[in-house]
């Protein structure tokens, strides 16, 4: 595990360096960001490559309905409801392809994605505000 978060901290950092050299900035910034993800998913999961054909193409529109909802609606209750909706609707789609333990796993992945990537912002703007080295100051 710590190897991961490792792995993880390393890449992010290096998604975020190679950002601010871009001037897209934010869009860069944001497919950086879902190229860790992609990454990480498919080492938590550990697909093989058919299933890992099956299962983005899949995925790529569930996240997609989930970022739509989670922009749309100003209602937390609201938007939380129509997301454990969604995730129960393609949580069949992803039995499907790769069984119930790694659906519950994929899950439980999509949080530790969001924690990691949560502490790594804020250690970024920690770095900031104490004027440490860190990146792209």
């Amino acid at each position: 595990m710590k190897n991961i978060f490792i792995s993880f901290i390393f890449l992010f950092a290096v998604g975020f360096a190679n950002a601010q050299t871009d001037p897209s900035g934010e869009s860069q910034k944001m497919q950086n960001i879902e190229a860790l993800k992609i990454a990480f998913i498919s080492k938590q999961l550990q697909l093989t490559p058919e299933e890992a054909e099956q299962f983005w193409p899949v995925y790529n529109q569930y996240s997609d309905q989930i970022h739509t909802v989670v922009k749309s609606d100003p209602d937390i209750l609201d938007r939380d409801q129509k997301i454990l909706d969604i995730r129960k609707s393609y949580s069949t789609q992803f039995i499907k392809i790769i069984g119930p333990e790694r659906t519950n796993h994929l899950f439980e992945a999509e949080g530790k994605f969001r924690q990691l990537l949560i502490e790594a912002i804020q250690r970024r703007q920690q770095n900031r505000q104490n004027g440490g080295g860190g990146f792209n100051q």
